[in-house]
């Protein structure tokens, strides 16, 4: 009997409490829709190369923005080494010492990655050196316009995600007539009203 009573008290309030869970009303999370804004994305673009383009949730642009930048790093890199291979040869047989009694060798032997030794004059050196220095320039210019490249397409992208294509754009046409005090006349016209979401 009094196993009874204490089960009923022990599961009376469990009964009680899954009644109260049931009747409560379960308020679903508001989620904010995204909102891109097309300063942020340039801004955000300007300091990273990319960001821009992940703000905007073009995933898909990314590998193409880091490979742009590390691409053209590779070959900036490249050019600077053998610029300054070739000119620390160019200058062991350019520069004269203030001693009158120095005379330059004519050649160089330079050795190169396969373990092959040339011999270069001052003029191949200097053809080398101004190439190689030449293209490493270029490629940092590269590197310029690859990030305004990547500031413009984060810019524009942004901008056409945020475009209105509803259709709610339309263009209504009515004719006028207004009466003009000055000249005592009716004068005719058209009325032009865009309706904008």
């Amino acid at each position: 009997m009094y196993l009874r009573y204490f089960l009923l008290v022990l599961l009376l309030p469990i009964g009680l409490h899954a009644k109260d869970v049931k009747d409560t009303v379960q308020l679903k999370p508001v989620v904010k829709p995204y909102k891109i804004i097309p300063r942020q994305a340039t801004l955000k673009s300007l300091m990273i190369p990319g960001w821009g383009q992940l703000y905007n949730r073009q995933y898909w642009k990314l590998p193409l923005v880091a490979g742009a930048f590390v691409s053209l790093g590779m070959i900036a890199n490249w050019n600077d080494v053998r610029y300054s291979k070739y000119r620390g040869y160019y200058y062991q047989v350019s520069l004269h010492p203030d001693d009158p009694t120095y005379k330059p060798p004519t050649t160089v032997a330079v050795p190169y990655e396969d373990g092959t030794i040339r011999d270069l004059d001052v003029n191949q050196l200097k053809r080398l050196t101004d190439g190689y220095r030449r293209n490493r320039d270029y490629t940092y210019i590269g590197m310029v316009l690859a990030w305004t490249l990547n500031v413009v397409d984060a810019n524009v992208s942004a901008h056409l995600k945020t475009f209105d294509v509803s259709d709610d754009i339309s263009l209504k046409v009515k004719p006028t007539v207004d009466y003009q005090p000055f000249s005592q006349s009716l004068v005719s016209g058209l009325t032009l009203t865009f309706n904008f979401k």
